[in-house]
């Protein structure tokens, strides 16, 4: 009896499991189908949605234009065509995932960035992926958007950014020196970007921490992993299948992207933890000579923002200020650097420095300086960021009663009907489309804007 009881046991427990798996299998069956179905019939409203806009040749009506988006020069010449062709905008199929309009004419572009704050939504198409590293202070939306670029814009005042231009000196000096010895070494030839991204860094963390990395000099790892996040993050965009977080995580970049991150966290958090308790203990214990001393003395980025307080008195929280300083070295240097790249391509600077005993420049040359518009040249043709999306809680109403998801800035500049050789000639007097040139985009929701 006790063998068979077991017996009977041991098939009653198999059978058990063997219903829980069917049960648990059907049940993953039947949300996987129910997913795709919805999947389907979104791609084909949007795409009844969208059909009021010109659309290039897709791979197929379910791919659509999934993987014709290349970060290639091949790719941008493909765009350039698009723009050639369509003149100011196109529908743009990521498979049945994600369903965009590239625009490129300012007409269109205005409408969009022009926008209310209250209405417009970033993306996370690209915002997404960044959350993890930045926090949301770039995909954050409404009041809690508002409210931090509150509390951030006081240190973007020109007041404020008078005081680094011996910070920008000295290390495009440290640059300057270092291609010096290398030609003098033998070394014909240079990757430009690779020193002029070292140097953005060197400056940005000498900027925003008061903290000398000696990067362009040797190396180090705070600066090695925003340099592989920055890769990481361009990589995972261009891979569909990484786009979901419980698949990106599994891969080798995913891990590598996690480890990465884990560096440029506990900088930032010890950085601020430290300056923190720093400022804490000078204002108990500055005397009234020393309160005058430090209000003269050049603070940070850190130190403008941990002493920051919005209108009931409250600042940021520790998180939300490494998060603001992550998010301020991701979208200075690179960008920066590739600005800065393009526009020693076109520019020269002899006739400013001509019967000068120094050579640096001032702040104030950068309101005289006679190839100015070779920078913005460089920026209309070269954007630092080529495009932005955005989102809707409402119809966008443009040219032709059509409504809209996304803009592309490069292209922008590139569309052959607003091309004028002589756009940032000082003595150009013809009137030019507001929204022509947008280099680091506009309207509301750009980031910030200077403050005179």
């Amino acid at each position: 009896m006790t063998l068979l009881h077991s017996v009977l046991s041991l098939v009653l427990s198999w059978t058990g499991l063997c219903s829980v798996l069917y049960i648990f299998s059907t049940g993953l069956v039947a949300v996987v189908a129910l997913w795709t179905v919805r999947l389907l019939l979104r791609h084909t409203w949007y795409s009844h949605r969208l059909s009021c806009f010109s659309k290039p040749q897709t791979r197929s009506w379910l791919l659509g234009h999934l993987g014709k988006m290349q970060s290639t020069e091949e790719g941008l010449q493909q765009v350039d065509d698009l723009v050639q062709t369509y003149k100011h905008s196109c529908c743009w199929f990521l498979g049945p995932f994600y369903h965009l309009v590239r625009l490129f004419h300012p007409d269109y572009v205005k409408p969009l960035l022009m926008a209310p704050a209250s209405i417009t939504v970033k993306d996370e198409l690209i915002y997404h992926h960044l959350r993890p590293w930045l926090g949301d202070l770039l995909i954050s939306n409404g009041e809690v958007w508002s409210r931090k670029r509150r509390l951030l814009t006081p240190a973007f005042h020109f007041d404020i950014l008078k005081n680094y231009i011996a910070v920008f000196n000295s290390s495009s000096k440290i640059m300057h020196d270092k291609w010096c010895r290398l030609v003098a070494e033998g070394k014909t030839n240079l990757e430009m970007f690779d020193h002029v991204s070292l140097m953005t860094l060197d400056s940005l963390l000498k900027c925003a921490f008061s903290y000398d990395s000696n990067c362009q000099e040797s190396s180090s790892e705070y600066v090695s992993a925003i340099v592989e996040l920055n890769d990481l993050a361009t990589r995972r965009q261009e891979n569909i299948l990484h786009h979901w977080d419980w698949i990106y995580w599994k891969t080798q970049q995913g891990k590598r992207f996690k480890q990465a991150l884990n560096t440029v966290h506990r900088f930032t958090r010890d950085v601020v933890q430290k300056r923190r308790t720093f400022l804490s203990q000078q204002r108990e214990t500055e005397t009234q000579s020393d309160v005058a001393l430090t209000a003269r003395r050049r603070k940070d980025f850190v130190d403008i923002i941990l002493l920051t307080k919005d209108e009931d008195g409250k600042g940021l929280t520790d998180e939300e200020i490494q998060a603001e300083a992550n998010t301020f070295m991701f979208a200075g240097h690179d960008t920066t650097a590739s600005a800065i790249c393009w526009t020693l391509y076109n520019l020269e600077v002899m006739d400013l420095m001509e019967g000068r005993d120094g050579q640096e420049i001032e702040w104030e040359d950068l309101s005289t300086f006679p190839s100015h518009h070779v920078h913005q040249r460089g920026l209309r043709l070269h954007s630092p960021v080529p495009g932005v999306t955005r989102k809707y809680t409402q119809d966008m109403v443009l040219p032709g009663n059509r409504t809209i998801c996304l803009v592309s800035i490069l292209w922008t500049h590139h569309n052959p009907t607003e091309f004028d050789p002589l756009h940032f000639d000082p003595s150009n007097k013809k009137s030019q489309a507001s929204h022509a040139f947008i280099p680091f985009s506009s309207g509301p929701r750009f980031s910030f804007s200077i403050q005179p």
